[in-house]
């Protein structure tokens, strides 16, 4: 699992390219990993958003629960964050965690995926989410 960031757009595709070839699957949001906390509470549709705009954006959605996310130091996530994050959406009685998936399959689906580091905003994590949700 990796993030874009500033990387250069050659590095973040050689390493997806290379992932690939290894018979390797990789969990990559461009541009970080932020924008699928993010898809849990709002309907991004693609469209770039810098990184650095992701934490406050995350940090408007959560508010209504009391939590803050510390997106520019620590980026830990406790607890209750996950509880909230595993939880139903109040307006859709939808688990969050659907929605999250749902939206970031479908953005990921509006790219062709020749340049990867060109792909803003998008996410695999979705894909890394369904496995895991498999064992659960």
């Amino acid at each position: 699992m990796f993030d874009k960031d500033d990387f250069a757009e050659d590095h973040f595709n050689n390493s997806i390219q290379r992932a690939v070839a290894n018979n390797l699957n990789v969990a990559y949001s461009n541009q970080a990993f932020e924008y699928w906390l993010i898809l849990h509470f709002d309907d991004h549709q693609s469209g770039g958003m810098h990184r650095n705009d992701y934490n406050d954006k995350l940090n408007l959605l959560i508010s209504s629960f009391q939590i803050e996310y510390d997106g520019n130091g620590s980026k830990i996530i406790e607890e209750d964050f996950y509880e909230i994050l595993d939880g139903m959406d109040e307006k859709t009685g939808i688990p969050r965690i659907s929605l999250a998936i749902n939206r970031a399959e479908r953005n990921y689906q509006l790219f062709d995926h020749i340049n990867p580091a060109k792909e803003e905003s998008s996410t695999t994590v979705f894909l890394l989410a369904k496995e895991l949700l498999k064992y659960r």
